[in-house]
């Protein structure tokens, strides 16, 4: 009797709703909607299925509410954005989907303890995924006609706006083709980002048991499909924010329907010079205007952000006037992010702007691996750094407890990759403790798992699957030299699926081309020598491009290989030290006809340590920001 009461009670919520929502799903049907192409209509059940598939509901609740901007006010109706305000709803129980609102009040005058309440008058667009057994006549014939893709395993998109009445009851309307437009580009950019919203353990009542995320503002291009483009503009920015209000500059004279406003605000600019401050560096600096060597003590930067030193005041007139009054602002947001960055957990210096000193402090330096963490072995060409003696000789002789060993995590049982949200975890999974400085070099092999794993929506799929995911690594350098290292990614996988690595790049050693090493029982590393796009062909084809510590703008041979990545279409992620290489990245990548499908974000496996770059006090980590394209 009881599991025929359940059975009953999960046919009556899915056919009725319960929790917050507004009920069963209405007659509206997209083929209805005016103008509309039937690819759009496939498009747009492909990226509610992606979406789904993120499952924001895990962490998301009604009182969540997020801002949304796409592209301009003026590219829409009336000259505003039609919905900018959205929460997701049945996170907690009741009809999976999400709400868009015309306004922030709007949401919240619908949002109750329990349910959502009905207010006259207040229009919403609603999606709510329903199980296609209840969907209305006309929906399962579109969904058969055009073979659209499925949510989950037996839901399906429905897409309404809804008005309630004065009298408390609803009315449906298709949305129009517009609004359609909109939700594309929110259900796009919203199933990038919303995974990035970090807890804020201080916010929010402490009765509540609601969590509380710290402020976050994201933006990231989305293509239009071709059959809803406008104007030739193929792509726009999507801007997600939370809570929805939050500064936002538009600056229309500058930013094209094409390109990513920033969420950094220039200062208003001065005609008056500012002060300099003294920096207590010791070391050698570099100034940024001549390029003379100073020394720490006696160098000088700039007064309003930071960030740029240089040798004298005469130096710093000179640059502010030339280049650094247009930029000064954004290096000012920057540095703000200096203590977001810096990783507190560990118990030894984080900063190395004298590398041989920092590794002497650990007794590593010119031994194992740490021999390419300074300029002592420059002469020895990458990956022909003599080996002696086993792994600890390899860790610099660290002790026997302050080095990952090559051994699976016995206490493991289940068979499956372990997920990792950071540096705390992995230590304490791997019992080292927080005064090992392993994760300098650590960084990149577990910056490669964090991308098959939780970036890369397809080889994490394969992973699951026992199968093998092929790896292009593009420009190793250093990584030659740390391969002991890149066994921790086959004892990551848990028993779970293989890893092919294959390097190329001009670095390697022609007496090491066309070698494969087995790492472990489930990593396999080839190495090429040559240019990306002149070996590819001769490679077998990957399922995932990575190139760590890119420096996109520094090497024109990169132009040729982001022809090949947009002509192939694979998934590709890069990363940089500081956020301005972001930039400077970003803008090489929109020049190649690529466009960044994941947003520049902190990398959660970062080195720890602060690389200060000589002229610059701009936080600088090895791995420091992940970005990608083609996801």
């Amino acid at each position: 009797m009881d599991l025929h009461l359940k059975s009953l009670f999960v046919r009556y919520q899915d056919q009725f709703g319960c929790g917050p929502g507004l009920g069963p799903g209405s007659g509206t049907c997209l083929m209805k909607v005016d103008g509309i192409a039937p690819n759009f209509i496939r498009s747009i059940y492909k990226a509610s299925a992606a979406l789904y598939r993120t499952e924001p509901w895990k962490r998301l609740r009604p009182g969540h509410y997020f801002g949304i901007r796409v592209g301009k006010d003026s590219d829409w109706p009336a000259k505003k954005q039609p919905f900018p305000c959205v929460q997701f709803v049945g996170g907690d129980g009741g009809d999976i989907g999400f709400y868009m609102y015309r306004s922030e009040n709007d949401a919240k005058k619908m949002t109750g303890s329990r349910e959502t309440i009905r207010v006259p008058n207040v229009e919403l667009l609603r999606v709510t995924y329903e199980v296609e057994s209840l969907m209305f006549p006309s929906n399962r014939k579109m969904i058969k006609s055009l073979s659209l893709e499925v949510s989950g395993s037996d839901r399906f998109p429905v897409i309404d706006v809804a008005r309630c009445t004065v009298a408390g009851d609803l009315q449906f309307r298709n949305p129009t083709l517009d609004e359609l437009r909109f939700v594309y580009a929110f259900m796009k950019a919203v199933s990038m980002v919303h995974p990035l919203l970090q807890v804020d353990r201080e916010g929010g009542s402490k009765y509540s048991t609601m969590v509380c995320f710290e402020p976050f503002i994201e933006t990231v291009d989305v293509h239009w499909p071709p059959e809803v483009t406008k104007r030739g503009y193929d792509i726009v920015a999507v801007t997600v924010l939370h809570p929805p209000g939050q500064a936002y500059d538009e600056k229309s004279s500058s930013v094209s329907a094409g390109s990513t406003p920033t969420k950094y605000v220039e200062p208003p600019r001065e005609d008056t010079f500012n002060d300099t401050i003294g920096f207590s560096s010791t070391g050698l600096r570099q100034c940024a205007m001549c390029e003379r060597e100073v020394h720490g003590e006696q160098s000088i930067c700039c007064g309003r952000c930071r960030a740029v030193v240089y040798c004298s005041s005469i130096c710093q007139k000179q640059h502010w006037n030339d280049t650094h009054k247009s930029s000064c602002g954004l290096y000012k947001a920057m540095m703000e992010r200096e203590e977001e960055l810096t990783i507190n957990i560990f118990l030894f210096p984080c900063s190395a702007d004298q590398p041989c000193k920092w590794l002497e402090s650990f007794d590593i330096h010119q031994k194992g691996m740490w021999r390419r963490k300074c300029n002592c072995y420059s002469h020895c060409p990458f990956g022909l750094l003599p080996v002696k003696g086993g792994l600890r000789e390899q860790w610099g002789e660290l002790d026997e407890f302050e080095y990952p060993h090559d051994s699976s995590f016995n206490n493991h049982i289940v068979s499956s990759p372990l997920l990792l949200s950071g540096w705390s975890e992995y230590y304490n999974l791997r019992s080292l403790p927080l005064s090992s400085p392993v994760a300098d070099i650590l960084s990149h092999p577990l910056t490669v798992y964090h991308i098959l794993t939780t970036l890369n929506i397809s080889s994490k799929n394969l992973i699951l699957k026992g199968k093998e995911v092929i790896i292009h690594y593009l420009g190793p350098e250093g990584e030659l030299d740390w391969m002991p290292a890149f066994a921790e990614v086959g004892h990551l996988l848990n028993g779970l699926g293989n890893v092919q690595i294959v390097m190329v790049g001009p670095e390697v050693p022609t007496n090491l081309s066309g070698t494969t090493s087995g790492i472990g029982s489930r990593v396999r590393v080839n190495l090429v020598r040559g240019v990306y796009q002149l070996e590819a062909s001769y490679l077998p084809s990957p399922h995932v491009i990575i190139a760590l510590n890119s420096r996109l703008e520094n090497y024109s041979s990169w132009s040729g290989a982001l022809d090949l990545i947009k002509s192939i279409g694979v998934p590709a992620f890069f990363t940089d030290q500081s956020e301005v290489s972001c930039v400077s990245a970003k803008q090489v990548l929109r020049n190649a006809g690529l466009h960044i499908t994941h947003p520049v974000t902190p990398n959660p496996f970062r080195s720890p340590v602060n690389n200060l770059t000589p002229s610059s006090n701009l936080p600088s980590y090895s791995n420091g920001f992940v970005f990608g394209v083609n996801t």
